[in-house]
């Protein structure tokens, strides 16, 4: 435990940093900043020995704990709120970014893991959606990095482009936050491009927001059974590739935080600093992520994947608008 406690004390700083920073401009994703501070650090200074054991840490259990505790955030109420028609449509929205994504990755010849990592972190809460699901995948940590940076670029022009098309539209404030909802990453960047139109926009912002975040746990399911299947076709014996847990643990203690959170009346003040955690913890695995990330690598992928993310993002924001139109959410 000892061994951990430098590396966890200049992680924990770093991430302190990040999440000050985003106090200061909400608008800047905090855990996009915690991959960029390793990344930067481990390029451009060096990232100290002394930190390996609480960097190894934060990479695997920590984050994992961070994504089980994003169950906090899954809302059976949201559910309610949008009804059946609103939940199929979100449903649909996910899908076709996550297939069209994927279709697209293949159309630029990109990894099919980085265009996997692009699709489910557009289509599902960003950053926080390709730390989840990135055990369940090949990507290497390049990859891992470069998807996130791409959402949070995609994410931070929303804020700006989505406001001023809103104009042109005239939307009405339900129709303009639930466009925001569906066509954003993060939920941060969801809350930013909101506020800019009304309060009443952000309330319908995050209803479709977090009806989102509900989909992460089949999502997960799903890529766990693609990557046992690929374990096998690799030749991995059954033994081997049943080391990959049908339904990861940090799923499991998503759906039972879901469920506590859903069941009992949890106090306003102890659900917000469950949230919290959940966000210094994926911090924390992030920076560590971040730390193994040499630029090198990123340059090596190219500029075809920016290039197709840009794309992609403008789709999304199209069949987002689309879905909530057609469907008056």
């Amino acid at each position: 435990m000892t061994k951990t406690l430098p590396g966890l004390g200049l992680i924990a700083a770093v991430v302190a940093v990040a999440f000050q920073i985003n106090s200061f401009q909400p608008a800047i994703s905090p855990l996009a900043l915690c991959v960029g501070f390793g990344f930067l650090i481990a390029n451009f200074a060096t990232w100290p020995t002394f930190a390996a054991a609480g960097t190894a840490l934060s990479s695997k259990k920590l984050m994992r704990i961070g994504v089980a505790l994003l169950g906090a955030q899954v809302s059976v109420v949201s559910l309610k709120a949008i009804g059946i028609e609103g939940v199929i449509t979100v449903i649909l929205v996910v899908s076709i970014t996550i297939f069209g994504i994927l279709g697209l990755s293949k159309l630029f010849k990109m990894s099919g893991d980085l265009g996997l990592l692009i699709g489910v972190g557009f289509g599902v809460c960003g950053a926080t959606a390709v730390a989840a699901i990135r055990p369940q995948t090949r990507a290497t940590e390049e990859e891992t990095s470069y998807a996130i940076a791409l959402i949070s670029l995609c994410g931070t022009l929303s804020i700006f482009v989505l406001p001023f098309l809103g104009n042109l539209m005239g939307l009405s404030d339900e129709t303009f936050g639930a466009w925001a909802g569906a066509a954003v990453h993060d939920v941060g960047q969801v809350i930013a491009t909101a506020s800019v139109w009304s309060d009443d926009a952000v309330k319908s912002a995050i209803v479709i927001k977090l009806s989102r975040v509900c989909l992460l746990a089949p999502i997960v399911l799903i890529l766990t059974l693609r990557h046992r299947k690929y374990l096998k076709a690799q030749g991995q014996s059954a033994q081997e590739s049943a080391k990959v847990p049908l339904i990861p643990f940090f799923v499991l203690g998503f759906i039972a935080v879901a469920i506590i959170q859903n069941v009992f009346e949890i106090p306003t003040g102890i659900h917000d600093a469950i949230v919290l955690t959940s966000k210094l913890l994926l911090g924390a695995g992030l920076v560590a992520l971040g730390t193994g990330v040499r630029w090198r690598a990123i340059r090596a992928i190219g500029a075809r994947p920016m290039m197709m993310g840009l794309i992609a993002w403008a789709l999304v924001a199209g069949v987002a608008l689309v879905a909530v139109r057609v469907t008056g959410l």
